[in-house]
């Protein structure tokens, strides 16, 4: 009996973009707020579902920063073409919490960021 190698795991996180009560600011929200990884070689997805009336998208030039800096946890993110989605790959085999920066732009060129945590919890 052969036995089956899971297929990558998939999380999807939506994004929702709103004016802040200071103007030229933002408020994110994301759902889930919080990540919890359990499987190894997981694929995360960051997907801008509404910014209502504003062109946000995730900066190009760095979409994503990451604490600690020089963890073996998490690949390179990569925007996709329209700017709306960021992934990324989270090898899940140390157990801690990576802090990450979603970096944004408005049509203005106006940037700003928002801090999710992401918690590897393997198996």
């Amino acid at each position: 009996m052969s036995k089956l190698i899971a297929s990558t795991p998939f999380i999807n996180v939506s994004v929702k973009v709103r004016p802040g009560s200071v103007p030229g600011t933002y408020k994110v929200e994301t759902a889930p707020a919080v990540l919890s990884i359990k499987q190894p070689d997981t694929v995360i997805n960051y997907q801008i579902v509404d910014s209502g009336e504003n062109n946000i998208v995730f900066n190009r030039k760095n979409p994503m920063t990451v604490v600690p800096a020089d963890n073996d946890q998490l690949s390179p993110p990569a925007a996709g073409i329209s700017g709306k989605v960021l992934s990324f790959n989270d090898a899940n085999t140390s157990k801690m919490t990576i802090n990450i920066n979603l970096n944004f732009v408005d049509e203005r060129g106006v940037e700003f960021s928002h801090d999710p945590e992401v918690d590897n919890d393997p198996d």
